[in-house]
């Protein structure tokens, strides 16, 4: 089925281009060597990850997880710990300690006869203990070791993926948890790690200042944004399965009006074979994108309300982010406000930490071109 979608990870036949990127990836993970993926948010950085893991070159053991998705240290500890006993094969294994069923234990025994493992070689009696403990600390510290013990035993290495790492501010203070991981991590043989993150100057403050816990422990690589040509053939098969004609140069189209931004390419290309089919058009033309653009920027203005809410009260971030969206010089717009240059370059810092402008061609920007116009016509 030719299809155009987005909101689920594309993988296998649905990943498009990023051949290069992959490439890069898989031979520094063949060198044992760690990456930090830096990608503004909608970039498919997610989709890169997945399609490493769904090719799974060196046949590694994966664990991953999603700092945003978690709100505390136990949290994470125990996420953890579930994904490096699932990837021996031990499922919901927090769950079901807590549970401690025989027919569990039972079930373990032979799982481990048939892997060659012992209880003691994964350390489940030490886990079952941990859990209990009401020192969070003592217990991460401890979750963040099991994946190298484990790997050690079994003979085979772990790849740990942690996603938009960036927000594991949210979890620490003074880096405290960073620093952990970096003493930790650094002493692992058996565990390759890629850390991601959309907001590029706080992952470049974690991993290459030379001041920061983790500087050096892994090679920096940015996701570009996507071509044309990465989408061209796609999107030729899923109109023409349609009986839907696009001009010879859609794909050029859909890229600048889109600004080479995946989700943006694949939403307003879906736009448009929508339009079609609701009227009954077989033929698609230039302004048949713009329109189709103009609705996908009114469908995302929810998101981008959403995305501005965490400056909500910020008055200064604001007026930067206007005089950005509209080209202006955000220092002379906010000396308007009675706010002095060093203040203005401390609020500029503070929005690339966040991911939602960045620097390009030595020129402050806002990422999302779509959030862009958004601020531009509040």
């Amino acid at each position: 089925m030719k299809t155009l979608q987005t909101g689920k990870i594309a993988i296998g036949n649905d990943f498009l281009g990023r051949k290069k990127i992959i490439q890069e990836i898989d031979s520094y993970l063949g060198m044992s060597q760690s990456v930090v993926l830096t990608a503004p948010r909608r970039y498919g950085k997610s989709s890169i990850i997945a399609e490493i893991v769904n090719r799974n070159t060196y046949h590694l053991k994966i664990i991953s997880v999603d700092i945003m998705k978690i709100h505390s240290k136990r949290a994470l500890a125990e996420h953890i710990i579930d994904e490096a006993y699932g990837a021996i094969g031990i499922k919901g294994i927090i769950k079901k300690l807590q549970e401690s069923s025989i027919e569990f234990f039972k079930t373990l025994m032979n799982h481990l006869t048939s892997i060659k493992l012992t209880i003691d070689d994964i350390s489940i009696e030490t886990t079952d203990k941990l859990l209990k403990e009401t020192n969070e600390d003592k217990l991460l510290e401890y979750a963040l070791e099991l994946p190298e013990q484990i790997a050690a035993k079994i003979g085979q290495k772990f790849l740990f993926i942690i996603d938009e790492f960036g927000e594991i501010d949210k979890l620490q203070s003074k880096n405290e948890l960073i620093e952990t991981m970096r003493t930790v991590f650094q002493v692992q043989q058996n565990v390759l790690f890629i850390f991601a993150g959309s907001q590029y100057a706080l992952m470049t403050k974690i991993f290459i200042d030379k001041d920061s816990a983790f500087h050096k422990f892994a090679v920096q690589i940015e996701v570009p944004v996507m071509k044309a040509k990465d989408f061209q053939q796609k999107f030729k098969e899923v109109f023409y399965a349609k009986e839907v004609s696009i001009p010879s140069d859609f794909a050029e189209l859909v890229e600048e009006i889109s600004q080479g931004i995946p989700y943006y390419m694949v939403r307003v290309a879906q736009q448009v074979l929508i339009d079609a089919l609701l009227k009954g058009e077989m033929n698609t033309y230039c302004f048949s994108i713009r329109a189709a653009a103009l609705k996908v920027f009114k469908k995302e203005q929810s998101y981008f309300a959403a995305e501005l809410s965490k400056f909500r009260g910020k008055k200064h971030d604001m007026t930067t982010l206007k005089a950005l969206s509209l080209g202006k010089n955000h220092t002379q717009e906010l000396e308007k406000h009675g706010v002095s240059r060093q203040n203005a370059n401390a609020i500029v810092k503070t929005l690339l930490l966040t991911g939602v402008i960045e620097k390009k061609s030595n020129k402050y920007i806002i990422t999302d071109p779509f959030l862009r116009r958004y601020v531009s016509k509040l």
